[in-house]
């Protein structure tokens, strides 16, 4: 055996020798460095996608694996580490340690970094109660069942970490400026972005017995803070220049941007100005960040600008407390100031306040943890626009269910592109009344390309508004080819089916868009009284008309394994047969608001195969509720898995869709309990065998006597 091992050896055979000993006896008798240092990995939460806030197409890529991404080479993490001796004059044991972080690909787990450290940082795992007979339960003779509370703190990149006197309250402002000329530099603003871990605590302590294995101990380190993304694109009416076929629009110089809800008339400031929460404490135990709400500020943010001659875009950052408020009444409220070239311009709350209610439905439009909200702004010398095109598949996995399926998660959009490849027209309705009227045939097909920036083209078919007062209500529908129909109540829609997806074929690539509107929002037309948009329509107006294009399906996956073949439970997956049972296979979508409704009967649906040799399967479903209350309604869906043995037998396996929990088991995986439009559902299901127990007992003989007298 090897040293290490050898010595664990001998380290296990004298705490068992010791047993009867006091803690105060053995405890300053032990070798500290027998059973070797506490290691740990770490890796920063990574949900790039799911957690961006963001109405306009940008160049993400979902990370894949496991869910992390390392920190930079040489970063400086400190740890403090809680362990209990009861032996010792103070049974808890608290000590902070400091460490570098070393480069992803010296590290064997993907996307996580390993930590190193000298010889003064060590921790050993006897300092921290792993010989204390006092930390044991009757099934463990090691006297290691009991394990240590970590937390940590770090800034991604910066070779010193913060040293905090208090782990529940570390002071922490994200600026240092306040409206002063100079502007931070992007490196600066980094410098910021304060991570903390507090998952290896209570039941998930990291315990002597995991000491070696992913993710017993994985520190896994979060973003507290909210970030603001900007991104300025220069547009009409900026200089131009560029070689030969190729013009570029340019800023003269770096864009100034300031977050601040104030404006000027005639050189003077209102609306006060400062909304910024850039001041607080941060809560390591709890990883949290508490703003101090008294402190708000007008905030000049960080830039990352092409420095190669004149500037086209223009990405702009801030770190912000959770809980800012973007946009202190309603969508109007200016959120940023911008100084182009000399050129006042003011940033309105409208996008991103509607890309949170469509990601966070219900929210109060105020930043949460770990959320990088981002406005794609183009400039003009004249307006800004803000665009916004496809909403991408929306991607929830699931977690486990037990006790025949287990199923195992992670919540995120998928890397794939943002519309269908062939998304270069659709088909244009418009009609005065929002649940009918839109003309059998289409008002107009313009071509175009869903870039978020670019104006759809009509072509020689333009549209006016005939007069101020008239309200239209505006559908768009891809592919083009979809035709529309009439239900029993007299709407018009568009039938669906199931079917198996095809990205590229209807209904799997249909989109339907629409302009989306606060409930509130009015028609700002100065010259008739304003009414609702949502329900009364657009009035006429110079700017474009805005279409938010979802997918109109759901996306329902399976992907079956089970344990290893050694195991007992293993279920061989050669020959299965996957199926919904209950599920309508038809339905419509709606014109007037884009929901959906399940027509004809339910029944049982078999899942198509998209992988086999993975044990893959996938199709496009008619979004519907998962459970029914209704007398006479079909019952809940449920997964059907059948599996073929190879003897012919059958094996059969359910499970209830609408309990299934999310990651964190927190909330459903369909809250409103129902597929929903645009969202794909991904189901990693284990599929093991049900142990079968038994007693047994052994009767005794049965005793007969008998008496009888016997004659001669």
């Amino acid at each position: 055996m090897t040293g290490k091992n050898f010595i664990y050896t001998l380290m296990t055979s004298f705490v068992l020798v010791l047993g009867a000993c006091t803690s105060e006896d053995v405890s300053d008798s032990f070798d500290r460095t027998a059973d070797g240092t506490i290691d740990f990995k770490v890796g920063v939460e990574a949900s790039p996608v799911n957690r961006t806030m963001t109405r306009s197409l940008v160049d993400e890529t979902a990370l894949s694996g496991d869910g992390y991404y390392a920190m930079q080479a040489n970063t400086q993490v400190r740890l403090r580490v809680d362990g209990t001796w009861s032996g010792k004059p103070n049974p808890n044991i608290s000590q902070a340690a400091t460490y570098k972080t070393i480069a992803e690909d010296e590290t064997k787990a993907k996307h996580v970094n390993a930590l190193s450290f000298d010889s003064d940082t060590k921790l050993y795992w006897d300092d921290y109660g792993t010989g204390d007979p006092e930390n044991k339960n009757e099934s463990d003779k090691l006297y290691k069942e009991i394990g240590l509370n970590v937390y940590g703190v770090s800034v991604d990149g910066e070779t010193s970490a913060p040293d905090p006197s208090d782990w529940q309250a570390l002071e922490w402002s994200t600026v240092d400026n306040d409206g002063k000329t100079e502007i931070n530099t992007t490196t600066h603003l980094l410098k910021k972005d304060i991570l903390v871990s507090n998952n290896l605590t209570g039941n998930d302590a990291y315990k002597f017995a995991d000491r070696n294995t992913l993710p017993q101990n994985l520190l896994s380190f979060k973003h507290v803070l909210s970030k603001i993304t900007i991104n300025l694109t220069a547009n009409n009416g900026f200089q131009t220049e560029g070689g030969v076929g190729k013009t570029e629009h340019r800023f003269y110089s770096d864009p100034v941007l300031t977050l601040t809800n104030a404006t000027t008339v005639a050189g003077a400031e209102k609306n006060g100005g400062a909304y910024a929460l850039t001041e607080g404490t941060i809560n390591i135990e709890k990883a949290e960040a508490n703003a101090d709400d008294a402190n708000t500020k007008k905030n000049i943010i960080a830039g990352t600008i092409n420095t190669e001659g004149k500037p086209v875009t223009v990405v702009k950052e801030a770190l912000v407390y959770p809980g800012t408020l973007l946009g202190a009444t309603d969508d109007n409220d200016v959120i940023a100031q911008l100084n182009a070239d000399g050129n006042i311009y003011y940033i309105k709350a409208a996008e991103i306040r509607a890309a949170m209610a469509d990601k966070t439905p219900g929210a109060d439009y105020k930043t949460l943890p770990g959320y990088n909200y981002i406005i794609n702004v183009t400039v003009n010398k004249s307006e800004i626009i803000v665009t916004s095109t496809v909403t991408n598949w929306v991607t929830v996995n699931s977690t486990e269910v037990a006790p025949e399926i287990n199923v195992t998660v992670g919540i995120g959009e998928n890397a794939e592109g943002a519309h269908p490849t062939d998304f270069t027209a659709f088909n244009f309705y418009r009609s005065e009344t929002k649940a009918n009227g839109y003309g059998t045939e289409p008002a107009a097909t313009p071509t175009g390309t869903p870039d978020g920036k670019t104006k759809w083209d009509f072509g020689t078919k333009k549209l006016f508004w005939p007069n101020h007062e008239k309200h239209y209500h505006f559908r768009g529908i891809f592919p083009t080819t979809t035709s529309l129909d009439e239900d029993a109540a007299g709407n018009q829609v568009v039938k669906v089916t199931n079917g198996k997806y095809d990205a590229e074929k209807f209904p799997s690539n249909f989109l339907m868009g629409m302009p989306i509107f606060p409930a509130d929002k009015k028609c700002d037309n100065p010259d008739h009284t304003p009414v609702n948009m949502n329900e009364s329509g657009i009035c006429a107006r110079t700017e474009a008309i805005n279409l938010t294009f979802n997918y109109m399906m759901s996306r329902v996956e399976a992907i079956l394994y089970s344990s290893d073949p050694s195991d007992d439970n293993y279920v061989d997956l050669s020959n299965i047969k996957v199926e919904l049972t209950n599920v309508y296979d038809a339905g419509n979508i709606l014109l007037k608001d884009r929901s959906a409704e399940v027509t004809g009967n339910a029944g049982n649906y078999t899942l198509s195969v998209s992988d086999a040799a993975n044990h893959e399967y996938k199709d496009i479903i008619v979004p519907q509720a998962l459970t029914f209350t209704s007398a006479g309604a079909a019952g809940n869906v449920r997964f059907k898995i059948t599996v073929t043995n190879k003897d012919n037998t059958k094996d059969i396996y359910y499970a209830d869709v609408a309990p299934i929990m999310n990651e964190s088991k927190t909330a459903k995986v369909a809250p409103l309990g129902k597929w929903e439009s645009g969202t794909r559902y991904v189901y990693k299901l284990k599929v093991t065998k049900t142990e079968i127990k038994a007693t047994a007992t052994l009767e005794d003989w049965v005793t007969v006597e008998g008496s009888q007298e016997v004659w001669f």
